[in-house]
Order: C-alpha cells, then structure tokens, then sequence
C-alpha cells in the first residue's frame, strides 16, 4: 500500500524536527561567534574580516536557489531528499570546521576561512532543504503536516536555548585559554551533534524509501529545467506572498536582536540582564510553537499567521510608544514575540501548501526547488540587516559609550520597535493579499491532484508526487 494511504509513524510525525535541533547548534555557533572569530580569536585585520563576512553573505544568498536546483535534479538510491541526511552532513562538517579553524598567517587565514563557508553552507543550504522538502513529500495529510511543522519549531527553539547555556561555555573549557581552539572544538562536537540527529530522521523514515532505479523512466520525465523551477515562482502568488511575509518577520526579528544591546545599555540603563532577555525569547519561541499545531488545525494556517504578526506589530507599537524600565520592556517583547515563534512553527507547513498550489497550476512539482526557498528570507534579512542596524545608529548620532540624548534614545526605539514593526507590517499586507491557501482550498487543490493521477489528466507526470520520493 502506498504510504500517503496511511497515517505516518509517530515516531516521524514526534522527530522530525529533531535535525532543525542539531542545525541550530551550528548555526548559533555562526550568528554569534563567527565576527568574533574572525577578529578577536583569529586575529584576521577588521578590513578583511569585514571582506570575508560580505564575500560569505552574498555566497550564502546565491546559494539558496542553487541548492533547490541540485536537490530537485538528484537522484540518490535513498531518495531525493532522504538521500541528503545521510551524506550532508558529515561533508558540511569537515568544511564547517574550516570556518572556524586558525591556520596560517591572516590572509591564509582569511581564504580557508572563506572556502569552508562558502562549500559548508552549500552543502547544508541542500540537507536542510532536503529535510524541509520531506514534510510535503512523507505526507498529503495536512494535519500530519502542521503537526510536523511544529514539531520543527520547537525543536528549532530547544536547539537554540541549548546552545544560549552551553556554547559560550563550552568555547572557553574547551579553549582551556585559547579562544581560537576553543571554537574549533565546539564546532566539531556541534557538528557531529547535528550529523546524529540528523541520521536519526534518516533510519526512521527507512520504510519511506524511493529507489529510482525501479522508475528510471519516470525520473527522466520528472527532471525539470533550470527555466521551469523559476517560473514555478511567478506564476506561484501564496509562494511569492510566504516568502516576502517571511522577510519582513525575519527582518524584524534580526534588527530587533540587533539593537536590543544598545536599548539594554542605553535606554533602560541595565545591560546585565540582555542574557535574560534572549533566552527567554527563545523559550517564548518554544511554547509558541508548541500552541500552534492545535490553533493551525481549527483556524487555518493563513489565520493564525496573519493574528501571530498582528500581535507582534502591536507589541512593539506598544515598546515604541510607551516608558518602559528593563521589566517591563522584557514582559510586553515576551508577549509579542509569541508573534515571532508561531509563525516560525507554522513556515515549513505554509511552504508544503504551496508545492501542491504550483504543482495544481502548472502540472508541474517541483517540491525540492520551492521547499529550498524556505531559507532564503533568512539568508537575505541577514544580509539586510546590519546596512539598516548602521543607518539608524548613524541616524540617532551614536558614538561608543556617549552619554544617552533624547535624540539616541529615540532613535534606539525606533530602531527596537517602529522600524521592525514597519517590515513586519509590510509582510503582514503582502501575506493578506498573496497567500489566500485556506483549508478549505488547500483540500480541493489535493483532491483535484489525486483525480489527475488516476485519470491521467496531468500535462506532464510527476512521478515523485505521486509516491512520494523522499
């Protein structure tokens, strides 16, 4: 029997988002010590510091698309997509350590620091987006879906807070002094970590299998060109809306993260407690998506979205408008930031809805492409961030360690709570007008779907929809 006949394991449906743990280890390794690395632990000179983080940024954007294109024309003995949790890791590993490894004089320093990012983030932009792709391809059921999708988000919180307790700690026993070291090491253990969970979804989902050599035919037919997976995202609106809606959230998020230093410092006077601050986000993140799957299953997907941003915009409106002492502040940016996490639960789901949408449209899938697209708002709202972070520095006249002005502390505000909130307000319009898959349309689309497979209706076949190759 098909598996897409039955309902999944719920060993599949209760870990599947046990590798967004793993991942998380080595991505906060990335978020909050690969700056560092570069100019404190490795001494490499700011200027070309500053020329290995802009080289590796736009590398990591470029890359988002390029791993969607190599995953989607794969074809692997375990499966398009399962195939990459088995093999991707252990490659982005070896590299990854590279990123943060010291070796040579500065500039020897600078390329193998380069080359490590630059083929560690290409291989994983392709296992993550492997594992992301798997949540459409295990599954029709859309409530299987949600809850797997929120089984991520937690897992992506708890991978998160694991790392706010362990990985500083774990930089300096390791380092035992040396702070260079001390990274390698964590990396490696981080690496291996992720690697393991990982390999975990991979033998559990063993009886999901698709072996293409028992449909060589069909994998021929179902290799879709370059053109054909961009144009999957023109004529694909709940795509372009999930996508841009997740750029303005992410923006926020980044800039909020950004400047919650400077408001700590210089605004509510009390920078000890920003450690309080970000964990407590993280764990915010936790219960949100722990919320969602329920919510998700009774109201619809695009509903909870759009009231989770809505409360997010009105919680900072609120940071923006009102005096706030560090209490205060951290009670109301909790609140709002159930805004941030149940939509971070909620993404992976979004995303699945609308490989089925442009599959519906076009009588083509292209679910390996589209579902690598769910880690390009990141990759850009990362890139974008640090040029809006300077402006409104710039902006409000700050100077290191200056005394705080009305004219600083304004612009420090506005920097936390309007601008973030304009992004986020700006993705809440576009998910309003772009992204109208509702239950109710997301059944028809699969219903319309399961018809044109039995009577052969479908422009050109897509074999790998059809049972589901993973």
């Amino acid at each position: 029997m098909p598996h897409q006949q039955k309902n999944l394991k719920k060993s599949i449906i209760n870990l599947y988002g046990l590798p967004s743990f793993g991942f998380q280890l080595i991505v906060n390794m990335e978020v909050f010590f690969f700056a560092a690395f570069l100019t404190d632990y490795a001494k490499i000179p700011v200027a070309m510091a500053g020329t290995v983080l802009m080289v590796t940024s736009i590398f990591d954007i470029v890359w988002v698309p390029t791993a969607g294109v190599i995953l989607e024309k794969s074809s692997m003995r375990w499966g398009r997509y399962r195939s990459w949790l088995l093999i991707g890791p252990p490659i982005a590993m070896l590299f990854y350590t590279f990123q943060f490894a010291k070796i040579g004089n500065p500039t020897t320093n600078a390329i193998l620091v380069s080359i490590g990012f630059i083929v560690s983030h290409l291989v994983w932009n392709i296992f993550y987006a492997g594992h992301i792709a798997m949540n459409n391809s295990l599954t029709t059921a859309r409530e299987e879906r949600i809850t797997m999708s929120s089984n991520r988000g937690m897992f992506n919180a708890l991978g998160a807070i694991a790392f706010s307790i362990v990985g500083a700690k774990a930089i300096e026993t390791l380092g035992n002094g040396n702070q260079a070291m001390g990274c390698t090491l964590t990396v490696i253990i981080a690496a291996i970590f992720m690697a393991l969970c990982y390999w975990t979804l991979f033998a559990l989902t063993k009886d999901y299998a698709y072996h293409p050599k028992a449909h060589a035919d069909a994998e021929a037919k179902d290799k879709m060109p370059i053109g054909e997976m961009l144009m999957q995202i023109v004529r694909n609106p709940p795509l372009i809306g999930i996508m841009l809606g997740e750029l303005g959230r992410y923006l926020g998020r980044f800039i909020i993260f950004g400047m919650a230093f400077y408001y700590f410092k210089y605004v509510v006077n009390n920078l000890a407690v920003i450690s309080i601050f970000f964990t407590g986000l993280n764990v915010v993140c936790f219960f949100g998506a722990m919320a969602t799957a329920p919510l998700a299953k009774k109201f619809g997907e695009r509903n909870v979205y759009i009231f989770s941003l809505s409360l997010f915009i009105i919680g900072l409106i609120a940071v923006w408008a009102l005096p706030m002492n560090h209490v205060s502040f951290m009670i109301v940016m909790f609140v709002a930031y159930l805004g941030y996490g149940m939509p971070d639960a909620l993404g992976v789901a979004m995303f699945s809805a609308t490989v089925d949408y442009g599959e519906w449209k076009t009588g083509k899938n292209a679910r390996g492409f589209i579902m690598s697209l769910f880690s390009f708002p990141v990759k850009t709202a990362v890139f974008i961030r640090s040029v809006i972070i300077t402006s409104v520095l710039v902006s409000a006249g700050y100077v290191a360690d200056m005394q705080p002005t009305p004219e600083l502390i304004q612009g420090i505000k506005n920097g936390i709570a309007l601008i973030p909130a304009l992004f986020i307000g700006a993705g809440l319009l576009i998910i309003i007008f772009l992204y109208r898959l509702t239950p109710e349309k997301q059944k028809m689309i699969q219903e319309e779907l399961a018809a044109r497979k039995q009577i052969g209706l479908r422009s050109g076949p897509i074999p790998q929809s059809a049972n589901h190759a993973i």
